[in-house]
């Protein structure tokens, strides 16, 4: 109370009203993983020293920071056509192992293709260099990539610093040893039990040379612990997702072993358009008549010449400025020059024409056989950027090759799809039914977007030994395909599959949100009067927070009283030992909605009665 000495009029506000609870974020996942690079506060950052988790809102958020997905490397083979066949046969082949072990890029991009919004990126280094000598070299570097679960590790415990953090995955967890994966399984379970405000999304290895009864024991048996269970959920199987793998034409080795009368395509130099990376200083063009290469006359240096058809063409820099060029002629615009003299040559085959100082040459048919001529040009000291119909090259390009084939080896190997496990794509369907429905909601019964199909089929009594296990009760929730429906997660239960308690998902992660909303709420509560009118404003703080999820059809019962109880005060949850000692101890019951996991219907015949 003011203590007033001097006579006037004094205003006093009297709270009335009961604070209010605000509801937590209940779907921020953390993704820990390997990424291209990791900029941190408009700073590179090592980020095999610096695990710092770096919050995301959009997937070009993530490119922003954490760059691109890993460049696979294919080998093509080109062969001639088969029986019957008019073009070339194409064979399409990956180089070292079957697909990248940096998965963390493709799950980003599940997770936001299924409804995901916020999220914590975790990065724990940087894609191995590869050394593109040749496919050997090549082979053995990718062959040598390797997760690093220590570094797993220091990320997983990174995030432990971030209180928005509610969902924890490891996508790359899957590819180390079966022990190692423990480690980390274990560990995040042990970070959701000291928290008691997130939960931990984990794969189950798909190996399709097993069965499905083998895959869930050897998941039961070798990847988790039994403690802590409720904090977890598993899902199984792998699935083949529709994303493209990321490539560039320099990723690509060609194996050509065509013949005809012309030879083979490129000299079995390989290449072309798509290229090994090797150093290279001529062009090569042997291209039909409607095929253009463009080059860059930024690009050409002093000394380069063209070599079209049998005719020879020095390139000649304008004295005191490099970047003109003339061609014996005078100190002209370089692209011109170079036009009016390739066209000078006449009978070349070749013409030339410039638009904004790009200078494109043109093959036009050779009466005597109807194909075009060949163009060659050496650089010196320098290489060359160059279009080829459309198709952006760049670097040290080698041999070319024509644009229909180009665009038939490119289809190729856009049929190459990612196999991912199901965390990203499960995280973004927890966020998406979460805004939806809400937290207490089972994510399940819901599509997976960007996805064909599992990568094995689960059938219903596969998937009993999934669902229920009577020996450890880790449950394991499967994704299936369904005739008309398309692929459905088709189940919720935690790890703590016989707990009545934590069985279901919905249930444990709305447990969270309540507890950790609550809590929060109560802070100012600190160090407040411990008397009835702090418990009387407190209970009433919650009790109409409880309220508000009742109506929203969060709490079973008719009546709020019949879904919920808060209990604060003297004689009923504190003793006058608690006073003395500065505890205030509020006790709360709720009676949460559990999901009907199985709809029995039940038909009888009944009597004519009329």
């Amino acid at each position: 109370m003011a203590d007033y000495k001097t006579p006037g009029v004094y205003i006093e506000e009297i709270n009335t009203l009961p604070a209010s609870v605000a509801p937590v974020a209940t779907a921020v996942p953390a993704f820990v993983g390997y990424t291209e690079k990791a900029i941190v506060d408009n700073e590179t950052i090592d980020p095999s020293t610096s695990r710092i988790p770096v919050r995301i809102t959009s997937m070009l958020d993530f490119i922003d920071h954490f760059g691109g997905p890993f460049q696979e490397y294919y080998d093509v083979a080109v062969s001639d056509p088969g029986t019957g066949e008019s073009d070339a046969a194409i064979n399409v082949s990956s180089i070292g192992t079957s697909q990248t072990p940096y998965h963390l890029y493709y799950q980003i991009r599940m997770f936001y293709a299924n409804g995901g919004g916020t999220c914590y990126v975790v990065s724990v280094g940087t894609y191995s260099d590869i050394d593109e000598t040749d496919a050997t070299t090549i082979q053995a570097d990718i062959d040598s990539i390797s997760i690093d679960h220590s570094a797993l590790q220091a990320g997983l415990n990174a995030c432990e610093e971030i209180d928005e953090i509610t969902i924890l995955t490891i996508p790359e967890a899957m590819e180390v040893s079966d022990g190692n994966r423990k480690t980390l399984y274990d560990a995040m379970l042990i970070q959701c039990d000291k928290l008691q405000d997130r939960f931990a999304v984990f794969d189950v290895e798909a190996d399709i040379t097993s069965t499905v009864f083998d895959d869930g024991n050897d998941f039961r048996n070798d990847n988790i612990g039994p403690d802590y269970l409720k904090y977890g959920a598993a899902y199984y199987p792998s699935l083949e997702t529709q994303i493209e793998f990321s490539f560039s034409d320099r990723s690509v080795l060609i194996s050509d072993t065509t013949t005809g009368a012309n030879g083979a395509i490129w000299n079995d130099q390989g290449l072309g358009a798509i290229h090994t990376g090797q150093t290279s200083t001529e062009v090569d063009i042997p291209f039909v008549a409607s095929a253009t290469i463009i080059i860059e006359t930024v690009n050409i240096s002093d000394g380069d010449t063209f070599l079209i058809g049998p005719e020879t063409l020095t390139v000649v820099a304008a004295p005191g400025n490099p970047n003109e060029f003339s061609a014996g002629a005078t100190n002209n615009d370089s692209a011109e020059n170079l036009r009016v003299a390739i066209n000078a040559l006449g009978s070349t085959g070749v013409t030339a024409t410039i638009d904004n100082n790009i200078l494109t040459l043109s093959a036009i048919a050779d009466g005597a056989a109807g194909n075009g001529i060949p163009l060659q040009y050496t650089a010196v000291g320098a290489n060359i950027g160059a279009v080829v119909s459309g198709s952006e090259l760049s670097g040290g390009v080698d041999r070319y090759i024509d644009t229909n084939l180009y665009n038939r080896i490119i289809k190729e190997l856009k049929k190459h799809k990612v196999t991912l496990y199901p965390c990203g794509a499960i995280a973004g369907i927890y966020a998406s039914v979460d805004r939806d429905r809400g937290v207490w909601k089972a994510p399940a019964n819901v599509s997976v977007n960007l996805v064909n199909e599992p990568s094995i089929a689960i059938t219903t009594e596969e998937q009993a030994n999934l669902n229920v296990d009577a020996t450890t009760g880790k449950s394991i929730n499967a994704i299936r395909l369904f005739s008309g429906k398309g692929t459905i997660i088709w189940g919720a239960r935690t790890l703590a599959g016989n707990d009545n308690e934590w069985r279901y998902v919905p249930v444990r992660r709305f447990y969270n949100f309540m507890e950790e909303s609550i809590k929060k709420a109560t802070e100012f509560v600190i160090f407040e009067p411990n008397s009835k009118p702090t418990w009387v404003r407190t209970k009433a703080m919650i009790e109409n927070f409880l309220t508000g999820l009742w109506r929203e059809g969060a709490l079973a019962g008719a009546k709020p009283e019949h879904a919920f109880f808060v209990k604060i005060g003297l004689g009923e949850t504190m003793t006058a030992i608690d006073i003395l000692e500065g505890r205030m101890n509020i006790e709360i019951g709720v009676a949460a909605v559990r999901p009907a996991e199985f709809i029995i219907l039940k038909f009888s015949h009944k009597l004519q009665e009329s």
